[in-house]
């Protein structure tokens, strides 16, 4: 099946630049064998955080950073905690990531958006200090909700306006391979082989859209208003991929039955296609759905969890395509 191209919305954001037309001879691009690497021993950019580090070291990180960052920084006070902790500083939002973080990683991302109007940057460089990595953006103080159709439409502009930036390619399922070597032997075996094999169908893709920049993690929950417009917030996955991976999670969230027909038509016609039909959203759909795995893993051991789940988890990832 296709993937079905609509005309986007133009009430909600300037119009997008159309999608280019296609005839039905025309050879769908397929993701570069550069855009899916698989170097098991190379470290990773964004790993997740040991169980110990929370809020308390990210305060410290926050302490540290003051000393060299090029503003004034207010009292932080702790908004969330996760894999990274996220503080209010006065007019700032401080974002503090673990240690080992690669603050180059996080600079690249920066400068290949320099000057965007889609998406809300840093203002300063990334601080590396000995309880984590800070990042200092503008606090976004507009806290009215963005729905889906409004999602679609900052993400197509924000798709067209970086098509070509120097972002780093995809590399999804990358912490799986970090997780691995703490699961039982036929665990880790039967996941990392799955993450192998999805790869590999990656590379086969047939992407109609097209390789370019994609958000990585898209929900209206990553984007809020800055001066009335919508902006796409939390670049930490951004990447070069397949343009349909950042529709996919509206597909997703359609067939679970968490958005209703109105809400995800709203969207696609936002975007200008709707990847519903599309015969490679599987593959795609797939690598989330590992994606969710490794975090739970990650999550679980953290909060001290039983991985009573795992059994049927391995059972049902044997087969992963």
């Amino acid at each position: 099946m296709s993937l079905t191209l609509r005309a986007p919305a133009s009430a909600l954001l300037a119009p997008p630049a159309p999608l280019p037309a296609r005839t039905a001879v025309e050879p769908p691009v397929q993701p570069p064998a550069a855009l899916v690497t698989d170097l098991p021993g190379a470290l990773d950019p964004l790993p997740l955080p040991a169980a110990t580090w929370g809020a308390p070291d990210a305060l410290d990180a926050v302490a540290e950073a003051a000393l060299v960052l090029p503003l004034t920084l207010s009292r932080p006070r702790v908004v969330s905690a996760l894999t990274t902790v996220v503080l209010r500083a006065g007019r700032h939002a401080v974002k503090v990531y673990p240690p080992g973080t690669d603050p180059a990683h996080l600079a690249r991302t920066t400068a290949a958006l320099a000057g965007t109007a889609t998406a809300l940057l840093p203002v300063a460089a990334p601080v590396v200090t000995s309880s984590g990595v800070v990042s200092v953006s503008p606090w976004l103080g507009d806290a009215r909700p963005v729905g889906w159709a409004a999602t679609g439409a900052v993400l197509r502009a924000f798709h067209d306006a970086h098509a070509d930036a120097d972002v780093p390619d995809w590399d999804p399922l990358r912490r799986l391979v970090a997780l691995a070597p703490d699961l039982p032997d036929d665990a880790a075996g039967v996941l990392l082989d799955a993450r192998e094999a999805l790869l590999r169908a990656l590379r086969g893709l047939h992407s109609p859209l097209g390789v370019g920049v994609v958000h990585g993690d898209l929900s209206p929950a990553n984007v809020m208003r800055r001066g009335g417009h919508p902006v796409l917030i939390d670049l930490d996955f951004v990447a070069r991929a397949p343009r349909e991976y950042d529709l996919t999670s509206a597909a997703r969230r359609f067939v679970a039955g968490e958005l209703d027909a109105a809400t995800y038509r709203a969207f696609c016609d936002a975007y200008g296609a709707d990847v519903l039909g599309w015969d490679g959203r599987g593959v795609l759909d797939r690598i989330a759905l590992l994606g969710g795995v490794a975090f739970r893993l990650w999550d679980d051991r953290r909060r001290g969890a039983a991985l009573d789940w795992l059994d049927a988890a391995v059972r049902e990832w044997r087969t992963p395509v």
